[in-house]
């Protein structure tokens, strides 16, 4: 555990360090748009859409620049929202809007990469401002924060393979269909195994994920 903690330690201060050096390439704002185009899809179908939105601002994978709030609050001002944005990228109507809220908070200043990712504000606030768009679930942020800024005390409950993972590794059943862990009825015995990494719960669940696969 000792080993875990400063493990989890010099990732925070890389993750710091990165979004303090990068704080004006938008790749926060590009990170959420990709988790929000991806939601309730699988790997494949997830990354189709993404390819798609990309295409509509003409970037792609390789070179995702293009992809920025104003870029998509200029398709929303001076095109038609559902011809230019949703249906050529894919996107169902909740998205769409959510894409748009999200390009709309960076565009004011409430999100921004130094907020999210340059340690400006502190976890819950983050956390706070991103829950406030609609569209942008606990799942969602969960990602985000795990995945993208890095951050050393996430729990992802809602995610269906960090579950899964716990299953397998701890070998304990749940009351979800087929005895898998449960997000709502099982949370607190998810909490309660995960507990002795806090406040590092990030490096547990990053283990998860190679557990889900466990027989």
């Amino acid at each position: 555990l000792i080993i875990l903690k400063k493990i989890a330690s010099r990732s925070d201060d890389d993750a710091s360090a990165s979004g303090s050096n990068n704080t004006d390439d938008l790749r926060s704002f590009r990170s959420l748009c990709q988790i929000v185009s991806g939601q309730q899809l699988a790997g494949n179908a997830a990354k189709t859409i993404w390819r798609r939105l990309l295409k509509v601002v003409d970037a792609t994978e390789e070179d995702s620049t293009n992809l920025t709030p104003d870029r998509i609050l200029s398709i929303v001002e001076n095109g038609d929202t559902e011809s230019d944005l949703r249906a050529p990228a894919g996107l169902s109507n909740a998205k769409c809007n959510c894409i748009i809220a999200i390009a709309m908070s960076f565009k004011e200043g409430t999100l921004s990469d130094n907020i999210l990712l340059g340690g400006e504000a502190a976890d819950d606030e983050v956390r706070s401002r991103l829950l406030s768009i609609k569209g942008l679930g606990p799942w969602s942020v969960d990602m985000f924060l795990l995945f993208q800024c890095h951050k050393s005390d996430v729990l992802p409950i809602g995610d269906l393979a960090f579950r899964n993972g716990t299953s397998n590794l701890w070998g304990v059943k749940g009351k979800a269909k087929g005895g898998g862990l449960c997000q709502r009825k099982d949370e607190q015995l998810m909490r309660d195994l995960h507990g002795p990494f806090a406040p590092y719960r990030s490096l547990s669940s990053y283990y998860m994920y190679k557990c889900s696969g466990m027989k």
